[in-house]
């Protein structure tokens, strides 16, 4: 390799593949299976989240009960539930109906948000300023 890499760095070159992708909790070919079609309903802001590219094409189309436990296995338990909280994935959610997972998740992610927020006005013990 030329450059000794550094031309990953360069803002000029496009790469043809990003190294995160948006993906689609409940897929969409496997929502279609459930009758679930419209893009309204499947492209809801709750059921995206951030996968590493190859993560993405390996889960593919498949149900959430299908790929979750093998991705969950990869972390150990602590990590998997701080995973979890702030991806405001519900407990259990791999086996959720659609529609329950949306609502759910929703609630988890206002969540987060506050969470956050609160820290920013230093509402949590903390302070912005040390």
């Amino acid at each position: 390799m030329q450059g000794g890499g550094s031309e990953l760095l360069d803002p000029a070159l496009k790469a043809k593949k990003s190294a995160t992708e948006r993906h689609h909790l409940f897929p969409k070919v496997y929502l279609k299976t459930l009758g679930i079609t419209e893009v309204r309903e499947t492209n809801q802001v709750a059921n995206y989240a951030l996968v590493e590219w190859d993560d993405n094409i390996s889960i593919s189309d498949k149900a959430p009960s299908e790929y979750f436990p093998l991705y969950a296995q990869r972390f150990d338990p602590d990590e998997l539930l701080k995973m979890m909280e702030w991806h405001a994935l519900p407990n259990g959610w791999e086996n959720m109906d659609y529609p329950g997972f949306l609502m759910e998740r929703r609630k988890l992610i206002s969540k987060v948000i506050m969470k956050e927020f609160e820290k920013l006005l230093g509402n949590d013990g903390s302070s912005l300023f040390i």
